[in-house]
């Protein structure tokens, strides 16, 4: 039996962000956001400078 074809609506692209990465983002973003009661930055993560990702998820807890 042949396989189905793809729906011609979803365009696969290797560049394409992956579901599964950004399901995981959020996971992460929001388990630091609950264990150190920070404010997420503004922003894509992507679109941010290391500094405001060091500042946010660098731990200075003891």
């Amino acid at each position: 039996m042949p396989l189905p074809m793809r729906p011609s609506s979803i365009a696969y692209r290797a560049d394409a962000p992956c579901l599964a990465d950004e399901r995981l983002l959020v996971t992460l973003l929001t388990t630091w956001v609950l264990a150190t009661g920070r404010t997420p930055p503004a922003g894509r993560p992507g679109d941010l400078t290391p500094e405001e990702l060091i500042d946010f998820w660098a731990d200075d807890r003891p």
